[in-house]
């Protein structure tokens, strides 16, 4: 299952993940170099972005833009990670090229009617993955060695916190690496959580939609009771799969039934087709009205922006589904 499961990525030293990093334009030489250099200099090339980060909830999202860290991790992730996406089940839409948050929600449509939804989102997602982790995943399950897995696993993480507060490393809120890295350092735990909706809802066409931290379960034909119940189950092995770390999930989760107004990840379920929230939907609103008004703080380019995004949303089809 293994063999399946996880790419095989074999990088057994820095010279040769200089070498799976080079490029007709970026020789292997000047891969090396620039790894060196990431080492030598790492805590310099990265900075808590403030106006981002959320200190009263533990998040803190780093930037590496503009810096050798910032042009080695896109690398990383070009070379290293996105080659892989398709070996990812078809449930998993985050961190993954070519997927997003539009195509999660329509998955979840179904092809049955009356259906419900759960939603779950998973707390401080980013910062419950060590390095530890990341490094278990390019060892033991990429087959990398032991010194190469750990050099990646620490050119991916940061210590928890405020810069310079924590010895405690997990991978970075904002680095190019980390959706990808999330999803794959979970993806057993995300596989078993698929087996059990599939397993519960048997006969009521269940879909699973997993894009970053947020989980959603939707199925035909239920009752609140039967979505109660999963939700427990998924909770309980989020916070027991691994003895090492858990993956709370906060008090947004919600239970919501067709005839009630299902929205998820910001958008509007209706039975096949898909349209904007309530937060986007007021936000278009209370432009319109500054318009129409002739308020001085009117926006044209946040109206038309707003405009485009309904459009999109409500001229998404099946067929968009697979582009």
């Amino acid at each position: 299952m293994q063999a399946e499961r996880y790419p095989k990525i074999n990088i057994r030293s820095k010279n040769e993940l200089a070498k799976r990093l080079s490029y007709k334009k970026f020789p292997i030489g000047d891969a090396l170099r620039l790894i060196n250099d990431v080492v030598d200099n790492f805590d310099a090339y990265w900075v808590d972005n403030h106006s981002q980060s959320k200190p009263s909830r533990n998040k803190y999202v780093r930037s590496a833009r503009g810096t050798p860290l910032g042009r080695l991790l896109d690398n990383i992730n070009k070379k290293i990670l996105t080659p892989y996406d398709k070996m990812l089940p078809n449930f998993i839409f985050g961190g993954v090229k070519g997927l997003n948050h539009v195509k999660a929600v329509y998955y979840l449509l179904g092809v049955s009617r009356k259906r419900a939804i759960l939603r779950m989102d998973i707390e401080r997602f980013f910062e419950q993955i060590s390095e530890e982790r990341v490094y278990h995943f390019f060892h033991n399950k990429c087959s990398c060695s032991k010194r190469a897995a750990k050099l990646i696993a620490s050119l991916c993480c940061v210590p928890q916190g405020p810069k310079n507060s924590s010895d405690s490393k997990t991978i970075a809120r904002g680095f190019a690496t980390s959706p990808r890295l999330a999803v794959w350092c979970n993806l057993d735990l995300f596989i078993r959580i698929n087996y059990l909706v599939n397993k519960r809802l048997r006969g009521h066409d269940p879909r699973l939609a997993i894009y970053v931290d947020d989980i959603g379960v939707t199925a035909s034909r239920v009752t609140k009771n039967e979505m109660s119940k999963l939700y427990l189950e998924i909770r309980d092995i989020m916070e027991k799969f691994d003895s090492n770390q858990k993956l709370p999930v906060n008090n947004k989760t919600e239970i919501i039934f067709h005839d009630k107004g299902m929205e998820h990840l910001g958008l509007k379920m209706y039975r096949n087709k898909l349209s904007i929230g309530s937060k986007t939907k007021s936000k278009l609103d209370k432009e319109k009205h500054k318009r129409r008004s002739g308020s001085a703080q009117s926006s044209c380019k946040r109206y038309k922006s707003l405009r485009q995004y309904k459009n999109h949303i409500e001229r998404w089809s099946p067929v968009d589904f697979n582009n």
